[in-house]
């Protein structure tokens, strides 16, 4: 779904609407702000509370927290509204590109009343590819994997080749191009291996961000750790100093 342009007179009254909704931190640049797909969920949450879990949604400076919160809004969210966000349109958002966030914001406001006017009843119109990918995409907690070891991600992956494999199954066939352009001689694809194959590299590309986000909170433990270690040896030495000048005094 393409995102429409905003007019001079349409940002003004967006950033009115915005303004107008008590938010859990302030404004200051709308697309560093909104980046982290916190503040549109609020925003959702405060005209439709039981629709938006805002529990599910974190601040984020990093890329991989802020793609998951956009993901999580795309399929928890987005898709009940009747619409999804293309992941190159999340980036775009969560990269803080100009102009990305005011687009997605009136797309949204649209859709709410829409949604409103339905009688919440919008996101059953999501039918054919909008609604197959949403139901293929569901993001899961990172709670989730937070025992996952580079082991199991590897496990996942040997697991999607070998089904690939055994059914022969070209990569391009599961991007939805159909067995139009499929080479002579490729069996017809089976529903349940696609819809299998599609689970296990949803699967391993959500143990991956985890493992990143993982990763990156071990490097600054062990920083702290390093620091506090540090900061120990120095008052040691301190210690022994003062221990070191009573024994010569006495």
């Amino acid at each position: 779904m393409a995102l429409p342009e905003c007019t001079e007179e349409e940002l003004q009254a967006l950033y009115e609407w915005v303004d107008s909704v008590p938010l859990s931190r302030p404004k200051k640049n709308i697309a560093r702000d909104f980046a982290d797909g916190v503040l549109c969920a609020e925003i959702i949450h405060h005209y439709f509370p039981k629709l938006v879990e805002l529990h599910n949604y974190s601040p984020a400076h990093n890329s991989v927290q802020k793609m998951y919160n956009w993901g999580t809004l795309n399929q928890k969210v987005f898709r009940r509204m009747g619409f999804v966000l293309a992941r190159e349109q999340q980036e775009t958002v969560a990269n803080a590109e100009a102009g990305a966030i005011e687009r997605v914001l009136k797309l949204v406001r649209a859709k709410m009343a829409r949604f409103q006017e339905s009688g919440g009843r919008a996101g059953a119109a999501a039918t054919g590819t909008t609604a197959a990918v949403a139901s293929t995409s569901q993001p899961s907690s990172p709670a989730r994997f937070a025992a996952t070891s580079p082991a199991a991600v590897e496990a996942v992956a040997d697991s999607i080749a070998a089904v690939r494999l055994a059914g022969e199954v070209p990569a391009k066939l599961l991007a939805g191009g159909g067995m139009g352009g499929a080479p002579a001689g490729f069996p017809m694809l089976d529903q349940a291996l696609a819809a299998s194959l599609t689970d296990k590299e949803q699967q391993l590309e959500e143990l991956r961000e985890t493992n990143q986000i993982l990763e990156t909170k071990v490097g600054k433990l062990e920083q702290l750790v390093r620091l506090k270690d540090a900061k120990i040896q120095a008052l040691l030495a301190k210690l022994q100093a003062v221990q070191a000048a009573e024994q010569q005094s006495s």
